[in-house]
């Protein structure tokens, strides 16, 4: 028997008069997620399960370009490749799907702070090393030709960003010459 079902039964039960302070109730006693209709489940699981596809694609896409092995990326090594593909990943899964750092982390057998790191890591190499950012380039560009369009388009905002921010440092710093 679903929640709306339960729900539903109460209500049949209770005199009108009564409802508000029902309804009241049900919303302070359910969870939030259990509020939910069987259409708003329903759309949620495709979701989740969209995601959970994109993370795969993107863990092998990753893997491929740089040369691993998928499992390697659960493996408790602090190898540098294995280390630069996980940032990599951390790096577009969170805002490509609103990851927290927690539920990144969790996935990988790592906390919070690590994930932190890692997208502080990638975000910086980006910006430093041409060969990086070619690599996170190509990345996006086959997640895009398998259908995922959200790592390009975000890394292509995040790149036009960098060269913004250095177009300002360079006329701030020419003002300060002056």
């Amino acid at each position: 028997m679903t929640n709306e079902q339960i729900r539903q039964q109460m209500l049949d039960m209770i005199p009108f008069a009564h409802m508000e302070r029902f309804e009241t109730l049900w919303t302070m006693l359910t969870p939030k997620y259990e509020r939910l209709s069987t259409e708003q489940i329903k759309i949620q699981q495709e979701l989740e399960n969209e995601r959970e596809a994109f993370w795969s694609a993107l863990e092998d896409v990753t893997c491929s370009v740089l040369g691993l092995q998928s499992q390697t990326l659960y493996t408790t090594t602090r190898r540098r490749e294995i280390v630069t593909a996980r940032q990599m990943i951390f790096f577009l899964i969170r805002p490509c799907y609103f990851q927290s750092y927690d539920s990144i982390g969790k996935h990988y057998g790592k906390d919070h702070a690590t994930v932190m790191h890692g997208i502080k890591q990638a975000t910086w190499q980006i910006e430093m090393d041409r060969t990086y950012r070619a690599t996170v380039e190509r990345i996006c560009f086959l997640m895009n030709e398998m259908g995922y369009a959200k790592p390009i388009k975000f890394f292509t905002k995040f790149v036009e960003h960098l060269e913004h921010q250095r177009e300002l440092e360079v006329k701030r710093r020419a003002k300060l010459n002056l």
